[in-house]
């Protein structure tokens, strides 16, 4: 990694948590679970790993995919965190400022947003930082002491949310190129951040089945808290279970801000979900019975 004098000098936060996890596996409404917390700061989805500068994240990867809206976490986050507003008129600010700090790493960014986020514990989440292997490896290489959950999420009920999620978009030229996509992405992700956790010492990182921890929170949060070192009280449980105070719950006034799945940020209460049941992979699917053993390994090795 590229020497960044003022980076190493402002002492910004040593130990953030960030959530690892692919797309659909229940990573926003754990975000907004364990915001609730009052020593903890939960940020939006904020991309920040996916460029090396300030410059290439806001320019060029401003309109990922047809979604413009995919960097209204960080707008929002720099808006909350510089104003305690995410107002039209912070979020307007914030994207002025993001524009006058084009020079910036993003590793530089990311410890500006921790440092104001102090004395909270800062836990960000972006499916994107597990999407590939630079991605991750900026996020592990800039943040040496930092904390790992790895949320996991059944297979099968992934597939499914990826399917409906990706469908609309039309970027593939059929349902069985879409599956097949789903399902490499599922087995990848996975397997990328499985590999780049282990030579890590056991205390730095924990897993969870994102099933466990929504069906369950009063057994999972107070054990999740515990690896953090964190008061479990259960007043505070309780208070946590209020996924729709999260402070990015909600689309703000426009409506159109996200930073989240914007499902759950449309309706934020927490819900109960279906325990993960056999790994049956859909037939209509039409995945090759190789990719079906490679998941169910993997599956199997996550817990279900």
């Amino acid at each position: 990694m590229t020497f960044d004098p003022v980076r190493e000098s402002d002492g910004a936060g040593a130990e953030p948590v960030f959530l690892l996890a692919p797309a659909r596996s229940y990573s926003t409404v754990t975000v907004a679970l364990l915001s609730g917390h009052p020593d903890v700061y939960g940020f939006p989805e904020t991309l920040v790993f996916t460029a090396a500068t300030v410059g290439e994240l806001v320019g060029e990867r401003a309109e990922w995919a047809g979604f413009p809206l995919r960097l209204s976490g960080l707008w929002r986050a720099v808006a909350d965190l510089h104003e305690g507003s995410q107002d039209d008129d912070a979020v307007a600010r914030a994207l002025a400022w993001l524009a006058d700090h084009t020079e910036w790493p993003t590793t530089r960014l990311m410890d500006h947003l921790i440092g104001l986020a102090r004395p909270r514990v800062s836990l960000e989440k972006s499916p994107d930082t597990s999407s590939d292997d630079a991605t991750l490896a900026r996020c592990m290489a800039a943040y040496p002491r930092a904390r790992f959950l790895h949320l996991v999420r059944h297979p099968v009920t992934t597939q499914r949310s990826l399917h409906e999620h990706w469908r609309p978009a039309g970027r593939f030229r059929s349902d069985q190129a879409l599956a097949a996509a789903a399902a490499a992405f599922w087995h990848s992700s996975h397997r990328r951040i499985i590999d780049a956790l282990a030579p890590l010492p056991a205390g730095r990182w924990m897993r969870v089945r994102a099933e466990d921890l929504l069906t369950e929170p009063r057994v999972w949060l107070p054990r999740i808290l515990a690896w953090l070192k964190l008061d479990d009280d259960p007043q505070i449980i309780d208070r946590m279970l209020l996924t729709e105070n999260w402070r990015f719950a909600g689309t703000g006034r426009s409506g159109a801000l996200l930073g989240g799945d914007p499902k759950f940020l449309r309706s934020p209460a927490l819900r109960p979900i279906s325990a993960p049941g056999p790994i049956v992979f859909d037939p209509s699917w039409g995945l090759h019975d190789e990719m079906c053993d490679r998941m169910t390994a993997l599956a199997h090795s996550l817990g279900y």
